[in-house]
């Protein structure tokens, strides 16, 4: 009899650990069920919660040192958050890099472009947090303007900052010069289109000296579409053989003596489909939202090689005298060009 009973508790012994093992089990189940609801809910709130603020972005700048002096490295780092305050961490690659930094000087002869990836000691991990960082050396003091481009899957996004340098290498006066042709300098490429290092205009420190020509209306208007085209020679000969720098036939900077605002756009090749879709349509290409003194436009595909002409096809938003920029390709040469026209209204 003890036996039996002795038999029976042992069995009901081993019934009441396997049901204690199986609720054990379903419960942890029903937990990392419920963690993963809690996970994905989240997820998807931050999804929703970047397309619900895709209009809005806020860049913040912090410096190292705080103090910029002329001649000295500098480390910018920028912080993207959204109109809630969460960082903005979803850029996409757009002209072969996630951030366009442009650098224009106050007296509109220094400039540099300049982005995350051109440098070694880029931070993948800062960047998840909405903070790009880019080195630059600003040659001389005085003030300058920073113009910040991102695009993200719901918008294209231009902001821009004022930085002070310091030091006793002092920035040149403004001069205006309204010629129609340049000695325009080549500076050797760094790598996968890039030249980290600012560039005095002026300072003719280029490897290779090339030919600019522009020809532009006489009168241009405030508001209306223009149209520049460039013209390129080497040694007396015309260009046929340029390439594309980041994905465009040749980078716009354009900047007014106000230094109130960058317009970054991109030339194209005459003749070709898209060129002339422009010509008929001034609205074709653009995939962003504009803001008054910025903008940001795309105008079709790069042929592998062209020349010696590119167009310009923009709109200046209101009277004044305004540097265009521009940056181009020829071979291991990345060119920098320079042309001063007056709007009126």
């Amino acid at each position: 009899m003890q036996a039996r009973n002795f038999q029976f508790f042992s069995i009901f012994q081993t019934l009441v650990r396997v049901v204690c093992q199986y609720c054990v089990v379903v419960i942890g189940f029903m937990m990392l069920f419920f963690v993963d609801i809690g996970s994905a809910q989240e997820h998807d709130g931050h999804n929703t919660h970047n397309v619900d603020n895709a209009a809005s972005l806020n860049v913040a700048l912090r410096m190292e040192p705080q103090t910029i002096s002329a001649g000295a490295p500098t480390v910018l780092t920028f912080h993207l958050t959204d109109a809630t305050g969460e960082p903005v961490t979803d850029l996409m690659v757009h002209h072969a890099r996630v951030l366009h930094v442009l650098v224009i000087s106050e007296n509109l002869q220094i400039i540099g472009h300049i982005h995350p990836e051109d440098f070694e000691s880029r931070d993948i991990l800062a960047e998840l947090e909405g903070k790009y960082t880019v080195h630059f050396t600003f040659p001389a003091s005085g003030k300058y303007i920073l113009a910040v481009d991102v695009m993200t899957a719901d918008a294209e996004f231009a902001e821009y900052l004022y930085v002070d340098v310091a030091g006793e290498e002092k920035m040149a006066d403004l001069v205006q010069d309204f010629h129609r042709e340049k000695a325009v300098f080549g500076y050797t490429d760094e790598g996968g289109d890039r030249y980290t290092k600012a560039v005095a205009l002026n300072d003719g420190s280029g490897a290779l000296i090339y030919h600019a020509k522009m020809e532009a209306p006489e009168r241009i208007k405030a508001g209306e579409m223009v149209h520049i085209t460039y013209h390129f020679s080497l040694d007396g000969e015309p260009l046929t053989d340029l390439v594309p720098f980041l994905d465009a036939p040749m980078h716009f900077a354009i900047v007014s003596t106000r230094l109130d605002g960058v317009v970054h756009t991109h030339g194209t090749v005459p003749g070709r489909a898209d060129a002339n879709k422009m010509m008929k349509d001034p609205h074709a290409g653009h995939k962003m939202e504009e803001a008054p003194t910025t903008a940001h436009q795309h105008y079709g595909t790069t042929p592998e090689k062209f020349g010696p002409a590119v167009m310009l096809m923009t709109t200046f938003p209101e009277a004044g005298i305004y540097q265009i920029f521009g940056q181009l390709k020829h071979a291991d040469q990345i060119l920098w060009t320079s042309f001063m026209v007056e709007v009126e209204n």
